[in-house]
């Protein structure tokens, strides 16, 4: 039997490892437009590349890596490498093998370019945060090439249908009168200006990124104060223009789906429940547009929006590796 690693350079070759991943993780399993968004239309300054495994020309292992092409400010630097998704087919004759070798090319492949440390999920434009609970053969593979595990994060939901904000989280209103809540739009100078100076780094990042597709904006809302920017929070459907994560899995769940994420409150105005109060106030109102359900993803806070009604669904841990001096 003749096993080869190759780059994946075409179209169909990527959507037949996405197709690996999706027999290996049907749970998971990832529709066509994520990856038209996410791997060939990635957010600017990220390389991406895919890896698959053949043995006898038989597709049985897939890798999709990403990697910063330049350092983005108050964010990470060039020496962060994604291991974005990761699957070897069941049915491989040496599964074992298989996995190893597509990883040491993965690893090598990216400390050639500057990359000493790999994380899975968490990369820009992601599909995971982290490898989900449910699995543990991915779980298994990565601790078996050396990757250490880290935090535990969380998608937590929410059953719209008959919610209600809590009273001490409705009366935050009565205490700021002034306060507004309106979705950005076209024109996301003002958003962006807030959080270059509020949330530097992955979030600006992210909204530089979302807000340049058609509809972008529309999916971001800005909580004023007297007319003045003090927070704001991402929204997202599956017919978002930009897909984003809280939505990746919907499929999963009965009726129409929202999801929620991120959300940040200006320094100044931080501990006065203003928070809570936007995601109850949004939570309302997609309930009063139909949706049945609510997902806020990739969370460590599950106490905090427990005091809302959500409560935990799935899971992920963080699993990384340094691979400095690492060779091909």
């Amino acid at each position: 039997m003749t096993t080869e690693c190759r780059r994946l350079t075409d179209y169909d070759s990527v959507f037949a490892g996405i197709d690996v991943w999706n027999r290996s993780h049907p749970d998971f399993s990832i529709p066509d437009r994520l990856v038209t968004q996410n791997v060939f239309a990635p957010f600017d300054g990220i390389d991406v590349t895919a890896w698959g495994v053949f043995e006898d020309d038989e597709f049985v292992g897939f890798a999709l890596g990403k990697r910063l092409v330049e350092s983005i400010p108050d964010y990470t630097g060039r020496e962060l490498g994604w291991l974005s998704l990761f699957a070897v087919d069941g049915e491989a004759g040496d599964a074992t093998s298989v996995a190893s070798n597509l990883l040491a090319t993965v690893e090598g492949e990216m400390a050639e370019r500057g990359v000493t440390r790999v994380r899975f999920g968490g990369d820009p434009g992601h599909f995971l945060p982290g490898v989900p609970s449910e699995c543990l053969d991915l779980e298994a593979t990565l601790r078996d090439a050396g990757f250490s595990v880290g935090r535990t994060f969380h998608d937590v939901l929410a059953d719209l249908n008959e919610y209600e904000s809590p009273d001490r989280i409705a009366a935050v209103r009565d205490t700021w009168p002034d306060l507004t809540l309106e979705r950005v739009g076209a024109d996301a100078d003002t958003l962006l200006d807030f959080l270059s100076d509020q949330f530097p780094g992955r979030w600006q990042y992210e909204a530089e990124n979302f807000t340049r597709v058609p509809g972008g904006g529309d999916d971001y809302w800005l909580l004023r104060n007297e007319g003045t920017p003090v927070g704001f929070v991402r929204t997202n459907t599956l017919e978002s223009g930009y897909r984003g994560g809280n939505v990746n899995w919907a499929g999963r769940l009965d009726g129409d789906v929202c999801g929620l994420g991120p959300l940040g409150v200006h320094e100044a105005y931080r501990g006065r429940g203003l928070g809570l109060w936007l995601v109850a106030t949004l939570a309302e109102r997609y309930r009063d547009a139909g949706y049945d359900r609510m997902v806020i993803d990739w969370t460590d806070l599950v106490d905090y929006y427990a005091k809302l009604g959500f409560e935990p669904w799935l899971a992920y841990e963080t699993f990384t590796k340094e691979i400095e001096g690492v060779t091909a």
